[in-house]
């Protein structure tokens, strides 16, 4: 691991474990007192409230930031051919004593407590202006993200310090944090927090099931919206890791993964690295060929969390298990002329019909971070959904030993 990252992930405090948060419809318990960190004077002000949900975005970035590797290779984006020891991850054999998933989960945990943390003081802080406040919309939106991120990486799940729950447990959080971003964001004139609010729910809606409901949310995104993580390099921020270590290091490889042979793709850009032989270049362990990922050129170059193509993509997917063919294909098409592209044909049968869904997919959230969810549910399913790359491979993440150490809930 890169120096900066070491840091980031020994400086990540598991400041949930011990918090307990009484379940409501509104997820959040807003009559507690916010305990711990967070319970300082100097919060309780207006002032202070824009500097609360810089943190949180800053927390959801950093998590993504730690994770965000380590899910690439488990779902295939990446090959590592570096020098840093991710042990059999790149295999798709993924276990709970991996130290670096310590770091990790406690990370995402950490973006969900301070988003739903956070917003326990800022309704006793803002009072009546809580229902109309950006500010208020946009900690929903990043309690939201935080959420669906942990549902879809995590096997089964905690929160703050209690039993196993399942992943599916954050979906249902995260849905309540979406629609309360759409409430608000409303209010507060803030279409670009709604469009992301309608993006966030649609997709959990989908994963819970109710993939009417996803599309009607979906349909709400523009095709050209798009929602980030926000990195950037200036002191105290979080800085694209990914980045550097494709380009300033050579850890991660477009070789070896199934897109090594999609070219002049421009959802999923990549180029051969030669040197100054006009041989391929090799990866920091020197000899993995280096095919360097072009998506993310710089370490400012923000992630995105949600976006109108993702939306077109899921209602292709919502078509197609309605077994409208010609429907899926028309959402791709609209989806495909956000980048340019010419249209596909329509697939003659339903397997053809999946496999053109799943690459069409995976194509357009390409080293966002979901793909190994997406074959976990579609493994699920069974054939012709399922993606035969999940043979033999582990497609979601443990609970962490950490966790598993401090939580008396769970034990080790």
């Amino acid at each position: 691991m890169t120096g900066t990252m070491i840091s980031r992930l020994r400086t990540i405090a598991l400041i949930g474990l011990f918090v307990p948060v009484a379940a409501c419809s509104d997820v959040l318990s807003l009559d507690v007192e916010a305990p711990g960190r967070i319970a300082d004077d100097d919060l309780n002000t207006q002032d202070a409230m824009t500097g609360l949900v810089a943190g949180m975005s800053y927390d959801l970035t950093q998590a993504m930031d730690s994770y965000l590797e380590q899910v690439s290779m488990a779902g295939g984006d990446l090959w590592h051919g570096g020098s840093y020891n991710y042990g059999t991850i790149p295999r798709g054999i993924i276990s709970s004593e991996d130290a670096l998933w310590d770091g990790a989960y406690g990370s995402m945990q950490q973006a969900r407590w301070v988003a739903e943390q956070g917003l326990v003081r800022m309704k006793s802080v803002l009072t009546e202006a809580y229902e109309r406040s950006p500010l208020v919309a946009r900690a929903y939106l990043l309690g939201g993200f935080a959420n669906r991120n942990l549902g879809e990486i995590q096997c089964e799940s905690t929160v703050d310090a209690g039993p196993v729950v399942a992943n599916t447990e954050h979906f249902k959080r995260a849905d309540s944090l979406f629609t309360r971003a759409i409430t608000v964001g409303g209010g507060a004139s803030r279409t670009d927090l709604v469009n992301a609010a309608y993006g966030g729910r649609a997709s959990v809606r989908a994963w819970l099931g109710d993939w009417t409901a996803a599309e009607a949310d979906a349909a709400k995104v523009p095709a050209a919206f798009a929602y980030f993580a926000i990195y950037s390099t200036q002191p105290g921020a979080v800085s694209n890791d990914l980045v550097f270590e494709t380009t300033s290091r050579k850890e991660f490889t477009v070789y070896n993964t199934r897109w090594e042979t999609v070219t002049n793709d421009p959802r999923m850009p990549w180029v051969i690295k030669y040197d100054n032989k006009g041989q391929v270049e090799r990866g920091q362990d020197g000899e993995t060929p280096f095919y360097q990922q072009q998506k993310l050129k710089t370490q400012d170059d923000d992630v995105r969390l949600t976006h109108g193509s993702e939306m077109l993509v899921l209602r292709a997917e919502a078509r197609l298990r309605a077994n409208d063919i010609p429907g899926m294909v028309d959402m791709l098409n609209q989806a495909r002329v956000v980048y340019g592209m010419g249209a596909v044909t329509t697939p003659a049968t339903p397997a053809e019909a999946w496999e053109l869904l799943r690459f069409e997919r995976a194509a357009t959230l390409w080293l966002e971070g979901r793909r190994l969810w997406d074959m976990r549910r579609w493994d699920a399913m069974g054939p012709p959904a399922r993606d035969s790359f999940a043979d033999d491979r582990e497609l979601c993440f443990p609970i962490s030993a950490e966790e598993k150490r401090v939580n008396p809930n769970i034990g080790g």
